[in-house]
C-alpha cells in the first residue's frame, strides 16, 4: 500500500465545518493524495536535534464558543506493567494515578495474522495505525522498515486536525515515521529535548495532535533489567508526564484559548521478567497499558481517573483493550465517523461512541470459508452492519456474535485476504482475514514411491519403510520426552517434549540414519507449535550452535517463524518463512545437490503455501551430510543443543515424519498439505486404520 493517503482510510468529520469538503469527497471533487501538508524542509533544531518545520499559517478558527479538540499521546517506551502498579502504590508516579490506566495487548491476537513479535518497532507501529503487523508491515526494530499504511497523523488531518507533531528519543521511531507529522524532531535519546520540544507545540497551539515519545525507563532496562534504577526512570517519567500537563493547563489559562485536551499515555511493549526485549508471546511481553485522562471503556467496564486495573491474566488481555485501540480513541475525539465502505484500522475507539470490538476471522476446515466473530459492546445494538471489501455483506440482529462467510467468491485455489468492517452504534471495526482457499485436492500418488523412511506414528515409532528402524529418545530413560497425542487425521501424533537444561543433559528425539548423504533427498512432515520457543532446532542434522556449521537445520523463531539454514561449514544460506502457531502446518525441504539448491516449504491454513529458496552455489557437497550421522527432532543432531545453553526449552508436536531418496515438486508437497489426507493412505500398514 501506498504511504500515500489511501481511501481504504478516508475519515468523515461529524460535523461539516471549513474542511469538510476536503474530508468529504463525495461531491466536492476533491484529491485525496491532496489532503495532508508534505515535502517539509529538513533543518537543525537547537542541541543538535533534527526537525522539520511545519507549515506557515498555525490553526484554523473554531466557530465562535466552540472548544477546539486537542490530543498530546505520550509513548513511554519499555513499560513494564507490573513495575507500573508497583511505581504507582508506592506513591512514585501521582501524575500517572491520575489517570484511568487499563492494561492493553501489544503483540496481536496469538495464533491469527495479527500476531507480532513484542518488539519496539511493530509496537509504535500499532499504536500509530491503529492496525497490526499484517497491514503495517513493521515486523522488527528497523529503520529501514516502511509503515505500510497511513498513520495517525496523516488520518488526524482528515479528522479536522489543523497540525500533527512528532517529537521521538528513539531515533528508530522518528525514522519509521518518515515526516508523516507536520512537524518531526529527532532527540536521539534525550528525554529533556522532547519534553522541551512538546511543551513548546502545547504553547504555541499550532499542534492539534502531538505524538511525544520517551525512552528513559526502556533505556534503563536495557542497561540494568528491572533493579531500582528501572523503577527511578519510571518515576522520571511520571515527572515528564506531569510537565506536560503543567504546559497543558498553561496553553488553556492563555488569552482566548478554548482547548479541550485528550492526553493517552502508552508504551510500545512489556518487557520480561528480566526486563528484556525478547519479542516473544510472553504474558509479560504482551501487557502493555493505556492511560488517560478521559474515562475508558473497554467492553462492559468503563476505568474511572485515578485508577489502576489489577495484572490481566492471559484470558484477561486478549478479551480486553489493545495497542490498536489508541489511534481510533484518538480520531473519535475529533469527532471523525468512519466511513465503512472503505475503512481498514483493527482497533476500536475507548470513548465516545462505543462500537464492537476485537473482530476475528478464521478459516473454516473446509478450507474454503471464513468465520468470524466479536464482541459485542456494552449496549446491544438495534442491528449490526458486517462489510466484506467494502460492499455490504449482511445486515445481522445486534445481539449476534458471529458470522459464517461461506461464500467468498473464488474459483481457484491460493492465498486471499478479505477486510471486514462490522459497524454498530455509529463505530466500527475491522480486521484483514487471510486464508489459504483450497478447492478439493488429491494426495499425489507419486508421493508413495522413493521413499526411505515413513513414521505415522499410528502405531508407535516404528518406520512403516525400512525394517527395524525407529525414533528414539536421545536420553533412552526419559520419562517425559516422547508421548502421544491426537493428530489431525483421528489418530496419534508424536509430541516431543525438550524441558531439561542441566549440563550435559539430552533432550529430544533422534533418527540415527542421515538420509542427507543422498545426492537429491526430501523430507516432509505436519508440525504443531505454540510458538513457544526461539531459535530452536525443530530438525536437525547439525551443531546448531552455529548456523555455519555443516548440515542442514529448521528451527523455531519468536514471531511465528520458521528458519531454514544450509551449510557446508565453510558457506551458509539461509530463509524464514512464516507459521501460524497452534495450527497444523506442513514443512518439507528438499536438497538437490546436482543443481547446487535446496527449497523449504509450509503449508499454513493461512498463509496457504509459502516457499524459499536457498541457494548452495559454489557449496562442498559431500559436507551437507554433517558428521553425526543423526537427525534430531526438537534438538539438533548432539542431542545436547539446549543443555549448552542455547534455545528456547519446549514441546513441539509432529505427524507423518517422511523422507525420500528424489526432490519433491512444489505441487507434491502442496497435495501433502492441501489435500487433508495421510501419506500412510499411500503407504500400505502404516496407518491407523
Amino acid at each position: 500500500m501506498s504511504r500515500h493517503l489511501q481511501k481504504v482510510f478516508i475519515w468523515i468529520t461529524a460535523s461539516l465545518g471549513p474542511l469538510s469538503c476536503a474530508v468529504l469527497l463525495s461531491g466536492c471533487g476533491g484529491d485525496i493524495g491532496a489532503s495532508a501538508p508534505s515535502g517539509q524542509v529538513g533543518q537543525t533544531a537547537p542541541g543538535g536535534a533534527s526537525t522539520t518545520t511545519p507549515p506557515a499559517g498555525g490553526t484554523t478558527s473554531q466557530p465562535t464558543g466552540q472548544a477546539r479538540q486537542k490530543a498530546l499521546v505520550i509513548g513511554v517506551s519499555g513499560v513494564q506493567y507490573s513495575a507500573l502498579q508497583q511505581t504507582v502504590a508506592q506513591h512514585q508516579a501521582p501524575n500517572l494515578a491520575q489517570m484511568a490506566i487499563v492494561p492493553a495487548l501489544a503483540g496481536g491476537i496469538a495464533g491469527t495474522p495479527t500476531q507480532q513479535a513484542t518488539l519496539a518497532g511493530p509496537g509504535w507501529a500499532t499504536v500509530l495505525t491503529g492496525t497490526w503487523a499484517n497491514r503495517h508491515g513493521v515486523r522488527q526494530d528497523d529503520a529501514t522498515q516502511t509503515i505500510a499504511t497511513d498513520t495517525v497523523f496523516k488520518l488526524a488531518k482528515l479528522a479536522n486536525a489543523q497540525g500533527t507533531a512528532e517529537i521521538s528519543s528513539w531515533s528508530t521511531l522518528d525514522a519509521l515515521l518518515s515526516g508523516d507529522a507536520d512537524a518531526s524532531v529527532n532527540c536521539a535519546g534525550v528525554d529533556s529535548c522532547v519534553v522541551k520540544a512538546a511543551t513548546a507545540a502545547i504553547s504555541t497551539g499550532n499542534d492539534d495532535l502531538i505524538f511525544a515519545n520517551l525512552s528513559g525507563p526502556a533505556a534503563a532496562a536495557q542497561s540494568a533489567g528491572l533493579q531500582a534504577g528501572y523503577l527511578s526512570a519510571l518515576a522520571t517519567a511520571d515527572q515528564e508526564i506531569g510537565q506536560l500537563q503543567t504546559a497543558i493547563a498553561a496553553r488553556q489559562k492563555q488569552n482566548g484559548v478554548n482547548e479541550n485536551w485528550l492526553v493517552i499515555v502508552t508504551t510500545d511493549e512489556g518487557l520480561d521478567a528480566t526486563g528484556s526485549e525478547s519479542g516473544l508471546p510472553l504474558l509479560s511481553n504482551e501487557t502493555a497499558f493505556i492511560a488517560s485522562n478521559q474515562p475508558l471503556t473497554v467492553g462492559s467496564t468503563t476505568a474511572s481517573t485515578g485508577t489502576i486495573a489489577a495484572k490481566p491474566t492471559l484470558a484477561q488481555l486478549q478479551a480486553g483493550a489493545t495497542q490498536a485501540d489508541i489511534t481510533p480513541t484518538v480520531l473519535s475525539w475529533f469527532g471523525a465517523v468512519a466511513n465503512p465502505t472503505l475503512y481498514a484500522i483493527d482497533g476500536t475507539s475507548l470513548i465516545g461512541k462505543i462500537g464492537p470490538r476485537l473482530l476475528q476471522a478464521t478459516p473454516g476446515s473446509d478450507k474454503a470459508s471464513l468465520n468470524l466473530s466479536w464482541a459485542l459492546p456494552p449496549t446491544t445494538p438495534s442491528q449490526l452492519l458486517l462489510y466484506r471489501d467494502g460492499t455490504l455483506l449482511a445486515t445481522l440482529p445486534g445481539n449476534t456474535q458471529s458470522y459464517a462467510d461461506t461464500q467468498l467468491g473464488k474459483t481457484t485455489s491460493g492465498a486471499y485476504s478479505f477486510n471486514y468492517t462490522l459497524v454498530a452504534n455509529g463505530a466500527a471495526v475491522s480486521t484483514l482475514a487471510q486464508i489459504n482457499y483450497v478447492q478439493s485436492v488429491v494426495l499425489d500418488p507419486t508421493l508413495g514411491s522413493g521413499l526411505i523412511h515413513f513414521f505415522s506414528f499410528d502405531k508407535g515409532l516404528t518406520d512403516a519403510i525400512t525394517p527395524g528402524v525407529a525414533l528414539a529418545q536421545f536420553n533412552a530413560t526419559s520419562t517425559t520426552t516422547a508421548s502421544f497425542v491426537p493428530d489431525s487425521f483421528g489418530f496419534n501424533a508424536l509430541q516431543v517434549a525438550s524441558l531439561i537444561s542441566t549440563p550435559n543433559a539430552e533432550n529430544g528425539m533422534k533418527l540415527t540414519d542421515d538420509v542427507s548423504n543422498k545426492p537429491q533427498f526430501s523430507f516432509g512432515f505436519w508440525f504443531y507449535s505454540d510458538d513457544g520457543q526461539s531459535d530452536s532446532p525443530v530438525i536437525s542434522n547439525k551443531n546448531w550452535e552455529s548456523g555455519g556449521n555443516p548440515g542442514f537445520n529448521i528451527a523455531e523463531e519468536s514471531g511465528s517463524q520458521l528458519k531454514f539454514n544450509i551449510s557446508d561449514g565453510k558457506s551458509r544460506s539461509d530463509a524464514a518463512i512464516n507459521f501460524t502457531k497452534n495450527a497444523w502446518v506442513y514443512v518439507a525441504m528438499t536438497i538437490d545437490t546436482s543443481v547446487q539448491t535446496a527449497v523449504g516449504y509450509i503449508y499454513d491454513p493461512t498463509y496457504g503455501m509459502q516457499s524459499a529458496t536457498l541457494s548452495m552455489s559454489g557449496f562442498d557437497m559431500s559436507k551437507i551430510a554433517g558428521i553425526y550421522s543423526t537427525i534430531g527432532f526438537n534438538e539438533d543432531a548432539t542431542g545436547n543443543y539446549y543443555a549448552r545453553g542455547y534455545g528456547n526449552l519446549g514441546t513441539m508436536t509432529f505427524n507423518d515424519i517422511a523422507m525420500w531418496n528424489k526432490v519433491l515438486t512444489s505441487a507434491q508437497v502442496l497435495s501433502l498439505g492441501a489435500s487433508t489426507h495421510s501419506l500412510s493412505t499411500l503407504v500400505p500398514g502404516s496407518g491407523g486404520n
